[in-house]
Order: structure tokens, then sequence, then C-alpha cells
């Protein structure tokens, strides 16, 4: 079966990172190379991954590729303030030309950046919202529908990197308990004193 060249791309961006969650347990290797498929397959000037933290209403930045210090560190993203519909709304978000946007949150540190368009996908798990992946383009463009399904579904590949990785911090912090409880009953069985302390 005959595949367009951007799909064939596509596809195997999608291999590399499904082949990367299986393999590493390391977050931020995968996390890294969404970033970095999603910035290559449609020649993008820049993206980064960031998490919500709900509690203080702030996308944290995980991972960036092609972003200025200045303009990671141009002060805190507010999840309601900042392209607010990828993430309230849970639906990607274009923003084709900056100058007629009002959703961003620092338009002033965009256009320092050279940043003129924007796509916003929020990424979800299990129809939760736990981040966010925003690819910069320096010129304005709009987007196909593929390229929205693509990226959203790198997207989606990054809240289950996510959760894995919290499933098995998680999991090693539940053992590490258990072991503790085992030993703290082996030293009062046999009035041993702990080698630790």
């Amino acid at each position: 079966m005959f595949m367009p060249l951007g799909e064939k791309d596509f596809f195997s961006a999608f291999v590399s990172v499904s082949k990367a969650i299986s393999s590493t347990r390391n977050l931020k290797d995968v996390l890294d190379l969404i970033v970095k498929h999603g910035i290559d397959s449609l020649d993008m000037k820049a993206g980064a991954i960031s998490l919500w933290n709900k509690k203080e209403n702030r996308l944290e930045l995980i991972t960036q590729r092609n972003l200025s210090q200045e303009f990671i560190n141009k002060g805190p993203i507010l999840a309601d303030k900042s392209i607010p519909d990828s993430v309230m709304s849970k639906r990607p978000v274009v923003v084709p030309n900056i100058e007629n946007d009002r959703q961003l949150q620092y338009p002033e540190a965009c256009k320092k950046e050279g940043i003129q368009s924007i796509l916003a996908v929020p990424i979800v798990f299990k129809d939760n919202v736990i981040g966010a992946l925003r690819l910069y383009d320096s010129k304005s463009r709009e987007f196909t529908y593929k390229e929205i399904e693509f990226i959203t579904v790198l997207a989606e590949q990054g809240g289950i990197a996510v959760e894995n990785a919290r499933y098995m911090e998680k999991i090693l912090k539940d053992h590490k308990e258990e072991m503790e409880e085992l030993w703290d009953w082996f030293y009062s069985m046999t009035g041993s004193p702990r080698l630790d302390g």
C-alpha cells in the first residue's frame, strides 16, 4: 500500500516513540523524543512539553527544544491564561499568527523569541489532562488535519509515558515501605539492632 511521504514520517515517528516507551524507564528521554519528532515532522522552530500542576494551576516545563533561556524564564505559565482552551477544553488549539490572537499570556516574549505561530495540544490520559505539548514556528502558518492528528497522537503517547513513570514510582515507593516494615518486624522479633540506625 502506498503511503505519502509525510505520513511515512508520521508513522516512523510513532513507531520510534512507542519503542522508547516500552524499552526505557527514563521519562525525560521519551518526552525529549516526542518533542524532537514533533518539530522535525512538521518542520517547526521549537517545542516543549509541560505537566499541569493543578494545585498551582501552572504548566511546569519538563522538556524543551530550541527555546532560549530568556523565553523559558519569562514567568509562570498559568493553565487558564496561556492558550487556555488546549488545557481547559481538552482540544488542540492553533494560533496561526500571534499578532491576531488574545490567548497568549506572554505575547511580547513570543515576539522576542521569533515565534509567529503555535500548535498547542493537551496531553491527556484516561480523559484527564495532565499536561501540554506545544510546537512553535517562526512563520505564520495553518496546520492540516493530519498534522494536528499526528501531534495529538504524539501527545497521547506522552500521557502514557508520564502515567507509566508515575505508576513505577508508586510501585517502588510501596515496595520500599513494605521492605522497611518487614525489616522492622524482623528486628523486633529477633531483638537485633538495625544496621542502618
